[in-house]
């Protein structure tokens, strides 16, 4: 997927959770006897502010929901530099750290762009996979800023899965009209390139999907998000992991 086609459809999930809030709010307020001249101003106010709000704090939001905290500088060296190291070659803006202490090994970046990007990682996963692996999986991380999938990731989680948690049939249907099937596994493309090593990331991935824990703080809303997503997300954003493993064996 092209940045500008996961920018376009990521402010169309904004755009619609906007008019829906905003359509929610207008209704509320008829039903208590405001004027339709003044509630549909009100209606417009109120909901591009708690929409802004909600667009600021989601990265937060997911940070906190499955329980990740602030990297403690020096505290795993060989993850911190392999991240630098692999922002430095490649040009990657430098994520911010976290770490979620679970035995359960996998990773996901959180980001609206490619200079707020939030990489997270289990401890498990960093006492799992060695150097060339973990390079691998930060690499398909870090790409996934560049392409914008990380800004698309998480306005779906906040902005739909979350909101239609109670309806997951709804939330996967609406949710493989907004993403590429292809999207995962073209990044996976992109990272290898960089790596010049597809064996490695497969690899890692493979651990990653026979092992098959999961880690404690896993809200259904944010599962896809896991570079090798568990079971019954509410959103369903390209191939499964056997897929991708499949694919980067015959590159």
């Amino acid at each position: 997927m092209e940045p500008h086609q996961a920018v376009r459809r990521s402010l169309g999930v904004f755009l619609v959770w906007l008019v829906l809030i905003s359509a929610l709010i207008t209704i509320l307020l008829l039903l208590i006897g405001v004027s339709i001249w003044l509630a549909i101003p009100i209606s417009i106010i109120m909901s591009t502010l708690m929409s802004v709000f909600a667009y600021q704090k989601m990265e937060l939001k997911i940070i906190k929901k499955v329980n990740a905290n602030a990297l403690s500088p020096g505290s795993y060296p060989q993850f911190e530099n392999l991240v630098e190291g692999l922002c430095v070659a490649h040009g990657f803006r430098h994520p911010n750290l976290f770490v979620i202490s679970d035995s359960a090994p996998n990773m996901m970046m959180v980001g609206r762009n490619s200079s707020l990007g939030n990489l997270i990682t289990t401890t498990g996963l960093l006492e799992k996979v060695n150097r060339v692996e973990l390079e691998g999986l930060i690499t398909h991380e870090l790409s996934r800023t560049r392409n914008r999938l990380a800004l698309l990731d998480s306005t779906t989680a906040v902005f739909v899965a979350r909101p239609l948690f109670l309806m997951p049939s709804l939330s996967r249907w609406l949710t493989n009209k907004i993403f590429a099937p292809w999207a995962v596994a073209e990044t996976d493309l992109q990272a290898v390139r960089l790596t010049r090593y597809p064996t490695a990331l497969a690899s890692a991935l493979g651990s990653l999907n026979v092992d098959g824990r999961e880690p404690k703080s896993n809200p259904k809303f944010c599962r896809h998000l896991w570079i090798n997503p568990p079971p019954n997300p509410l959103v369903i954003s390209g191939f499964n992991t056997n897929d991708r493993i499949a694919a980067l064996s015959e590159l």
